[in-house]
């Protein structure tokens, strides 16, 4: 479907929207939740394009493929259209794209939901630490990982040294890739070897044509990275250059599948700040605890500022338009000058463009250049952003603004987002910004990142996509609860804890897992005091609960249950609940295809099947002792497999690959 579209795209490319080229390249649609009745009604704004009819295509999230479209809107007539066909809790894509024919004009996509809650299981996250601030920062670390293991990431840490090869990097990658059964994440934190590949110059520069760094590298397990063939020494910086046999890869684009998300956080060579290295990174790990823990909540509003680009025909801030409308809808977007306004005003996200350097972007202070020397002496107080411009996409650069811009003020996360387009919609129901940037990036992703490049260059998931800042960032949190208690009282636990700050919840999510297993939810409802008795112990054991305070969030993508990060209690049971000794059963083949065989050496009354999620996806009486289950097309993860004999359920996890 994606490379169809593609096609369908192309007859376009030469077309030269003007200065409302942003917007006319833009579908700008939100999304209603109604709950009474479940459905989604899609809203948009009109288009200055001239086309007939709006169609919009639907998926359940995280499937592949578009499929054929469910619906299509006249462009004279109302612009909404109603989706009846939803459930409660269900989380779904939609694609509206503006034709003429079957070409394409204009396109947007939206990830919306009634009542969506978030899964307690977000995966293995590997945190790659540069080991010569590792001592310095072991504080600052320790927070990092407490808050990623509370916010549902299972945490492995891995010292780097900043002078290994990437090649080599990648090896130790791979081994924890097959190691850890749910890898799903790199968090690169310092100066981590940069892998560069490549004969591509995105800013169409010619002096820049040549290897860029490409942090996807470390996220394709699978793909062929050559050496042998790219001979370029073309570019004035011999950081590009790129012959056989250096180092340096040849592919221009993903070659594969990206594996993995992948986000780095490294203020190496920023002499324009006063602080050392180090410094910096302390000051980003704790404002980012302060973001995650709600020391402060920003305004949730965008801006963008597109300087003297906003008449170049690509219309970069499509990506402003287009994820931002699906954020907040249309009306708090504002377009300001971009420094001016965010150097003492807090917008959770913001767009700018401007022709630049590696170390300026033109037009985005007051008219006037942006340099990394004015957001080192200033303070940005967008949480989010994503710039566009020529030179500093590279951004292994002294003094590189994009890793400058999150090294000032609130600002925790940056893009080079213009060529191609990044595609952050999921965000809005409570994804984290790594599933984000992977859908960018991935060649077989279903979001379109074509773009023009001066009326004749075209770039599709490119090497040189990157994101930097924590990879685990969400967009909303909420203040937690403490002082959690978990006590065995016989059969069941009983958990208690100290309400949340926030007056604004609408209840707790209690979570409980064994050692070594996946988070699942024991309140059917959300619980509005503060203790709670679980009556589902499934047998003897060690368990970890878990608290959470949950606030239905409405934005401009429906409603979803946004949670903070949880508070942690345990408890083991041994007496009171009946032991089987000598019971021995297996799951096999695991890992599996999504087809396995359950067989034990005792009766089973029950089997049920748990998805990564913590969801009940397949519950069977049993009366026998071999069990062979059948979850052919079920996403890829680690499941939770648990079996009732006697009075006891035991639990194993099973991976399905």
């Amino acid at each position: 479907m994606k490379r169809s579209l593609l096609l369908l795209l192309c007859l376009f490319l030469y077309q030269a929207y003007g200065q409302d080229a942003a917007r006319n390249w833009t579908v700008q649609a939100s999304a209603e939740a109604n709950p009474a009745d479940p459905s989604i009604t899609l809203k948009w704004l009109p288009n200055a394009t001239v086309a007939e009819i709006y169609y919009i295509w639907k998926k359940e999230k995280g499937t592949v493929g578009w499929g054929t479209s469910v619906g299509s809107v006249p462009t004279g007539g109302d612009l909404e259209w109603t989706d009846t066909d939803v459930e409660l809790g269900g989380s779904y894509e939609y694609m509206i794209q503006l034709r003429t024919g079957g070409s394409v004009y204009a396109w947007t996509y939206i990830n919306a939901g009634v009542e969506v809650q978030l899964n307690p299981n977000k995966g293995d996250i590997l945190l790659l630490i540069d080991e010569t601030h590792a001592d310095a920062l072991s504080d600052e670390i320790d927070t990092l990982e407490m808050d990623l293991y509370n916010d549902g990431w299972m945490v492995t840490r891995h010292l780097v040294d900043p002078a290994m090869t990437p090649a080599d990097l990648k090896d130790e990658i791979k081994g924890y890739y097959n190691e850890l059964p749910n890898l799903t994440s790199l968090y690169l934190l310092g100066n981590i070897p940069v892998p560069y590949s490549g004969d591509l110059y995105p800013d169409l520069s010619f002096f820049h044509r040549g290897a860029w760094p490409a942090d996807v590298y470390y996220g394709d397990m699978f793909g062929e990275w050559t050496d042998t063939e790219v001979n370029t020494t073309s570019a004035t910086d011999p950081r590009n250059h790129n012959i056989p046999g250096d180092g340096k890869f040849d592919p221009s684009t993903v070659v594969s599948t990206i594996n993995l998300q992948v986000s780095r956080v490294d203020f190496s060579n920023l002499s324009a700040f006063v602080d050392p290295e180090v410094e910096l990174l302390r000051n980003y790990l704790n404002k980012v605890h302060e973001f995650k823990t709600t020391a402060y909540i920003p305004v949730e509003r965008g801006l963008i500022d597109q300087s003297a680009l906003s008449f170049h025909s690509e219309g970069f801030a499509q990506n402003g338009f287009r994820n931002f409308t699906a954020f907040f809808g249309p009306d708090s977007i504002a377009e300001l000058d971009y420094w001016t306004t965010l150097n003492g005003n807090d917008y959770l996200w913001s767009y700018g463009c401007g022709d630049g350097t590696y170390s300026l972007a033109n037009g985005l202070n007051g008219g006037s250049a942006l340099t990394t020397n004015h957001i080192a002496d200033g303070s940005s107080e967008s949480t989010f952003t994503m710039l566009y411009g020529s030179q500093f996409g590279d951004w292994d650069t002294p003094n590189n603004l994009l890793r400058a811009s999150i090294a000032s003020g609130r600002t925790l996360s940056c893009s080079w987002a213009g060529r191609p387009n990044f595609h952050y919609h999921h965000m809005a129901m409570g994804e984290n910004i790594g599933y984000s940037a992977r859908a960018s990036q991935d060649i077989y992703s279903d979001y379109i990142s074509l773009t023009l490049g001066g009326g004749a260059y075209v770039t599709i998931e490119g090497v040189h996509v990157a994101q930097l800042g924590d990879p685990s960032l969400r967009m909303y949190y909420v203040a937690s609860p403490t002082e959690v208690e978990a006590v065995n009282n016989d059969v069941n636990a009983d958990i208690s804890w100290t309400a949340s700050t926030d007056e604004e919840i609408d209840g707790y999510n209690i979570y409980r897992r064994p050692e070594n297993g996946l988070w699942i939810r024991v309140n059917p409802e959300l619980v509005s005091e503060t203790t709670y008795s679980d009556t589902t112990v499934p047998g003897p054991g060690d368990y970890r609960y878990m608290v959470k305070a949950a606030k239905l969030k409405t934005n401009g993508s429906g409603t979803f249950y946004n949670e903070s990060l949880g508070a942690e209690g345990t408890t083991s049971f041994v007496a009171g609940i009946n032991e089987v000794t000598n019971f021995h059963w297996d799951v096999f083949p695991n890992p599996s295809n999504g087809m396995f065989t359950i067989q034990s050496d005792r009766l089973m009354t029950q089997v049920e099947v748990y998805a990564p999620d913590g969801k009940l996806i397949y519950t069977e009486q049993s009366n026998n002792y071999i069990e062979k289950l059948d979850l052919l097309g079920v996403e890829p993860g680690v499941y939770f497999i648990r079996v009732k004999t006697d009075n006891t359920w035991l639990n194993k996890r099973l991976v399905i690959q």
